[in-house]
């Protein structure tokens, strides 16, 4: 009877065992699915942390070549500003020693202040020769130039299209040429450095009032204009090349 007893529960016993080990087993498989899973899932974590590594160092280059644009851009606004001011300064001297002077205009473009001067006070029709009268004006212009050293000086001869006749010039770019070297000798016989200045024959080229036909005569177009760079000052063009390298 005893014996019978114990072999009943070590039965028991067993059974109870083996079921515990299928359960065991059942969480185990599942504890093992899940650390794949976890393990699949860190994998794909990484792979898109590599990509956004990549990503946040693509943006930050970016990020740095902005910045590095916008200081460009910034140091260029401040050359600017101080050129134009520069330029301003000048164009108020200029208007003032040319606001008592008949025919001569101080006119402010891109390429810097022109000081503009009628053909009809400074030369005869068709003449290259300087009048006696316009010789005190540019008298005044040449002490101006001798006490600005640093300025660099282009003269522009400037005319209209009515064809030459009766006279030594082949056309009108040498009427032009020959009246800014007239205005430029003069200056030079005043004591402004010839080194300093150069001369352009621009002809009927750049009229400032349009003409009718190509041949018209307009007084407005004939005219001599000196323009006036002072040194260390870059036109919009030169800063705007430099920012680009």
């Amino acid at each position: 009877m005893l014996k019978r007893t114990i072999l009943f529960v070590l039965a028991v016993s067993l059974v109870g065992s083996v079921g515990c080990a299928g359960q065991l087993e059942r969480k185990n498989q599942a504890l093992q699915n899940q650390i794949a899973a976890l393990e699949s899932k860190e994998a794909a974590l990484l792979r898109e942390s590599d990509v956004l590594k990549a990503h946040a160092a693509e943006v930050e280059g970016s990020l740095a070549e902005a910045r590095k644009e916008a200081r460009q851009m910034s140091q260029l606004v401040g050359e600017l500003r101080g050129e134009q001011q520069k330029l301003q300064d000048q164009r108020q001297e200029l208007e003032k020693l040319v606001q008592d002077l008949s025919g001569i205009t101080v006119e402010p473009r891109n390429e810097g202040n022109f000081i503009v001067m009628e053909s009809e006070i400074l030369f005869a029709s068709g003449k290259a020769e300087l009048n006696d009268a316009a010789k005190a004006s540019l008298d005044q212009i040449a002490g101006y130039l001798m006490d600005k050293e640093g300025l660099q000086i282009r003269i522009d001869g400037h005319t209209d299209g009515v064809p030459i006749k009766f006279s030594p010039w082949e056309d009108n770019y040498h009427l032009g040429a020959m009246r800014a070297h007239a205005v430029m000798r003069y200056l030079a016989d005043r004591g402004v450095s010839a080194a300093r200045m150069y001369i352009v024959g621009f002809g009927p080229n750049r009229p400032i009032v349009e003409p009718g036909s190509p041949t018209d005569r307009v007084a407005e177009n004939r005219r001599v204009e000196i323009l006036l760079v002072p040194e260390g000052v870059r036109s919009i063009s030169e800063i705007l090349e430099g920012f680009g390298r």
